[in-house]
């Protein structure tokens, strides 16, 4: 979990890092147009990062117990919106999002030959696509987002570090790519409450991680979310009265 903290705040820095300050003035009286993408205009659209952990309990204990607080969820990707008056919007978002679960008991199959086993991991590598309505609160940077998603696992992954018997104090890690037991198509419901750049986000997943399997890992996920506008994208424009300022 500290890992992926790391590697979260570093995204934001760099980001930051690389903006630069821009001021442009143009003459209104000469011809110019007004973008239609944008914040405050009828489309939107910004990439985002985002950090979470597990939440919530598992489903038929053991073998799905986990340690929570090495459980975490990492998501980046990029949202777009649709303006359809002053309090709602429509949009769509595609992400990337890495999951490892620390399991607190070995899988079956890890346990055959095998008398000590220190960790079990499992990660799933996820693409996923999403839709969502937004409704704005109180004021167009304070929304929360209501949706839905469906995702492919391209990479389920276990691993494991383990001491094989007759093998003395050596420790082992095994990984096992694409285990048969796993549901690599998955789906839920996701929501997120947003002031400025920073957001709130939960999601809840609707099906199972394992193939007619009568248990399962905790479903919800909780965690917080970053746009990357203000350093990647984007530029606001200022109304000035005479001039049209363009600033970072």
């Amino acid at each position: 979990m500290k890992k992926i903290t790391l590697i979260f705040l570093l995204h934001l820095f760099a980001l930051s890092a690389f903006s630069q300050t821009y001021l442009i003035e143009e003459d209104v009286n000469k011809d110019t147009i007004i973008p239609k993408v944008g914040f405050k205009r009828k489309y939107d659209l910004a990439m985002y990062i985002g950090i979470g952990t597990m939440a919530g309990s598992s489903v038929n204990n053991p073998p799905s117990d986990i340690y929570f607080g090495n459980s975490w969820q990492f998501r980046e990707g990029v949202w777009f919106r649709r303006k359809i008056n002053n309090f709602y919007a429509i949009g769509a978002y595609i992400e990337y999002a890495r999951e490892s679960y620390r399991m607190k008991q070995p899988f079956a199959f890890d346990s055959a030959d095998i008398q000590y086993t220190k960790w079990t991991k499992q990660v799933n590598n996820n693409i996923s696509a999403g839709i969502f309505n937004r409704i704005n609160l109180k004021s167009s940077r304070f929304f929360i987002d209501l949706g839905a998603y469906y995702s492919v696992d391209v990479l389920p992954r276990i691993l494991t570090k383990v001491k094989p018997k007759n093998a003395g104090y050596e420790l082992k890690k095994i990984t096992y790519n694409k285990p048969d037991i796993m549901n690599r198509l998955n789906y839920g419901l996701d929501c997120k409450v947003t002031y400025g750049s920073f957001a709130l986000y939960g999601k809840y997943r609707l099906s199972g991680l394992y193939k007619n399997e009568n248990y399962d890992l905790p479903k919800i996920i909780i965690g917080v979310m970053a746009d990357l506008r203000s350093w990647a994208l984007g530029q606001g424009i200022v109304e000035t009265g005479h001039a049209l300022s363009l600033r970072p």
